[in-house]
């Protein structure tokens, strides 16, 4: 079962998020905390914190809503919507692992916070996410 989750936990770490051009995020250091619970899995996983350095050119045109691509990833976003500082898209992939999810969020120059729902084969139930992250700091 943690195997199955580490495509889905590197796939939020990586994520940057979305900054459209009504509320661009500020470029910089950001840390992020990364909720999970499960389904008729092993329940509320422990918080994972990290922090990730987003450049002007990370949050340029499209590329906040680009899922990066993993190894043998083909995850693909859609039905992007955003206004007023919130946002949401579905998201689906079929390797390494079928997945689909939706997202939805809200954002400030300095902050972003979403909540993903995600099915994904062979899991008994969704798995549900919230993640959350703040400018801390210029990045070094």
């Amino acid at each position: 079962m943690q195997k199955l989750l580490i495509p889905v936990i590197t796939a939020a770490l990586t994520m940057p998020f979305a900054a459209g051009a009504q509320s661009k995020m500020t470029p910089g250091l950001y840390e992020y905390t990364i909720k999970m619970t499960m389904t008729g899995g092993p329940g509320e996983l422990p918080p994972q914190t990290t922090q990730r350095c987003l450049s002007a050119k990370d949050l340029e045109g499209s590329k906040p809503y680009e899922m990066p691509a993993g190894p043998g990833s083909d995850c693909q976003v859609k039905d992007m919507k955003e206004g007023g500082g919130k946002f949401s898209y579905s998201m689906a992939c079929t390797k390494p692992q079928k997945l689909n999810g939706t997202v939805q969020g809200a954002m400030t120059p300095t902050t972003v916070s979403m909540n993903m729902t995600m099915t994904m084969e062979g899991m008994p139930g969704p798995i549900n996410q919230s993640i959350s992250a703040k400018r801390i700091s210029d990045c070094k």
